[in-house]
């Protein structure tokens, strides 16, 4: 993993969370600079204990909002509302909570198998792009370089990425292959969850790129639409692009496909850049 030790050994273990309720669970955050939760890590956890309460059923969507950093040195107590629970469907709340301040609300929507007699498939084309193994190595994000908080984003260092190629004016599309940096259990919402985690943390550098470099933002929201199993054993392609600016929030979006084309899932997510203080 481009000289980085892979994070992954401890990403799976922070997936295990402990159940302190009957709809409530506890689980370990990772190390990052000034001790901020990580989005896509926590929204990752969020999912995980949501699929606990609707046991034998997979996420379909699931849609967040990030209101506080947090503090990783610290638990995170996720509680769980249900919503909804048919035939088909179950909905799910998700409040994650450090002491009295809320860092986080999640709706997830989980689906039995069933198949339609006569289903009507259809989706994007897969991008015609160079294979993974043709392409140099990179650092797993930005953020893990040797002169930007080299070694400290744990949360980050636990998959490999080849860059196909990236755009730098609007809306800045790119093109990533991935995959986790090590064998991962095959549980399918521990998957929908890893790729849960993975399409938040790249999505922001369209948005950072388009709007002419890194600054202060934080993750407002973040939406992720499941539409296959992603293969975890082998390399997935993300496409990444910034389709809208407005003032101070970005817009960012993104499609994922299994290495033979099968679409996997559709991202959406916004960044606030705030104004600089005075």
């Amino acid at each position: 993993m481009s000289g980085v030790s892979s994070s992954l050994g401890d990403v799976l273990a922070s997936m295990q969370l402990d159940r302190v309720g009957a709809a409530s669970f506890e689980g370990k955050q990772l190390p990052a600079p000034a001790n901020h939760i990580l989005g896509g890590h926590i929204s990752a956890q969020a999912l995980l204990a949501a699929s606990l309460t609707a046991p034998g059923r997979t996420p379909h969507s699931v849609h967040t909002y990030f209101l506080r950093p947090g503090d990783s040195r610290h638990v995170v107590t996720f509680e769980v509302t249900d919503l909804q629970e048919g035939r088909t469907f179950s909905a799910r709340r998700v409040t994650a909570r450090q002491g009295d301040e809320i860092l986080l609300e999640a709706m997830s929507s989980f689906k039995t198998d069933t198949t339609s007699p006569e289903p009507v498939t259809y989706q994007p084309p897969c991008p015609d792009v160079a294979p993974p193994e043709s392409l140099p190595e990179v650092a797993p994000h930005f953020a893990e370089s040797d002169t930007v908080t080299k070694g400290q984003w744990a949360s980050l260092r636990w998959f490999e990425r080849r860059i196909v190629d990236a755009e730098t004016a609007p809306p800045a599309r790119s093109r990533i292959w991935w995959r986790p940096g090590g064998p991962v259990p095959a549980d399918p919402v521990l998957t929908a969850s890893l790729v849960a985690y993975l399409s938040a943390v790249t999505l922001t550098e369209p948005a950072y790129a388009a709007r002419g470099g890194v600054s202060v933002s934080a993750q407002r929201d973040h939406s992720v639409w499941f539409h296959a199993a992603a293969d975890l054993s082998d390399w997935l392609l993300y496409e990444q692009s910034s389709p809208s600016s407005a003032d101070t929030l970005a817009l960012a979006s993104g499609t994922m496909f299994n290495r033979t084309g099968e679409l996997v899932c559709t991202v959406r997510q916004e960044m606030y850049f705030p104004p600089p203080r005075r």
